[in-house]
């Protein structure tokens, strides 16, 4: 079509799966960029010097290019049609003012949130101001930004000021190693007997941080009262805040509660398919992925009401108020009551997201970028 504008080739500043243990950003760099080489589309990836010593971890996709970011120099020789940062980190390179076409990944708002930064509960004024700083830059800097839900670009137009026509929701994907599997249950028990992890539990997934909530799932697991032989299994690790939650542990019933660490994909599909329940009742999440991957393994959640995470589940998430642990039990409670076909319907909910399409809705929001810069 004459005058179409083609993608060919994109720059993906990866640093963010720099990381011998990949959360949800890493995660989702991986996954979009194996997607995209997919679909024919040429690849730079790039990772910054500040994670040279991680170099062995750098993300490796067949077929893509290797490069190094050393701001503010532009380190390619050849252009690509598009530059993405998939971390919310705006490129400061002086190429910014030749009209080069800058997407960004805005993943959650959670430190501008008003009654989320009280306190400084969920991380240090440094760290919030910084987030704060980021989210204002994708604004002004950015000729498009993709918003991962619904929940995230509404919050995102509400305490920042932005065009509205810059910001597009594309949804992640669920990885298909997530799923029942039933064929597979005794692999399943196998894998966990050798990790050292109890089969049949409550499952939380994500890290150890004040800002996830990990107090209030400690209540509300114990008012749940499911008995001394479920345990409230942990997955991940600590970071902003775990002394105090180490201490609640404790505290409350230590053998009840097992810290399993950090889990890859070479344990985490046998933990979900083995478990009674996902409990992810954040005080905020941008997205949520633990819960796709759940509802995919055919796994029941119990979520918060509060941002994205009923949009991700639909109908097919217990929903409680984070902050109450009676509602959270009450939640946890019609989880595991769930049938086995609402189960089924939860997990053909979660494969309709898939990274194939999530890299089609990244290709048009490219395109977009393409045409406005």
């Amino acid at each position: 079509m004459e005058g179409e504008i083609i993608v060919l080739s994109i720059a993906i500043d990866a640093t963010a799966s720099c990381t011998p243990r990949p959360t949800g950003i890493g995660r989702y760099t991986e996954a979009l960029a194996e997607a995209l080489m997919n679909k024919g589309i040429s690849l730079y990836l790039g990772t910054r010097y500040s994670h040279f010593h991680l170099r062995k971890h750098r993300l490796h996709v067949e077929s893509a290019n290797q490069f190094w970011i050393q701001e503010p120099i532009w380190p390619l020789y050849k252009y690509p049609d598009v530059i993405h940062v998939t971390d919310a980190r705006v490129p400061r390179w002086p190429l910014a003012s030749r009209g080069l076409p800058k997407v960004a990944t805005l993943h959650d708002v959670f430190h501008i949130l008003p009654g989320l930064d009280s306190g400084h509960r969920f991380s240090t004024p440094e760290f919030q101001r910084k987030k704060i700083d980021r989210y204002r830059k994708m604004a002004v800097d950015c000729d498009m930004i993709i918003a991962v839900s619904e929940a995230t670009r509404r919050d995102f137009l509400k305490y920042v000021e932005c065009d509205p026509a810059k910001v597009s929701v594309v949804h992640h994907g669920v990885d298909p190693v997530f799923s029942p599997s039933p064929a597979d249950a005794d692999d399943s028990c196998k894998i966990l007997q050798q990790a050292g992890i109890p089969e049949g539990g409550i499952l939380y997934v994500g890290d150890l941080s004040s800002r996830k909530n990990l107090a209030g799932i400690i209540d509300g697991f114990f008012q749940a009262d499911l008995g001394p032989e479920i345990p409230l299994v942990i997955a991940g690790e600590s970071t902003f805040g775990s002394k105090e939650l180490e201490q609640k542990i404790l505290d409350r019933s230590p053998g009840q509660i097992v810290k399993v660490g950090w889990r890859g994909h070479d344990i985490l599909p046998a933990l979900y398919r083995s478990s009674k329940a996902l409990l992810f009742c954040t005080h905020y999440e941008g997205f949520g992925l633990p819960v796709l991957e759940a509802l995919a393994s055919e796994t029941p959640v119990v979520i918060s009401r509060r941002g994205a995470t009923s949009e991700i589940a639909g109908d097919h998430g217990d929903q409680c108020d984070p902050e109450d642990a009676e509602t959270i039990a009450s939640a946890l409670h019609s989880a595991l009551a769930r049938s086995p076909q609402a189960l089924r319907m939860a997990a053909d909910h979660a494969g309709s997201f898939t990274w194939g399409r999530c890299a089609e809705k990244t290709l048009e929001v490219y395109q977009q970028a393409m045409e406005v810069a």
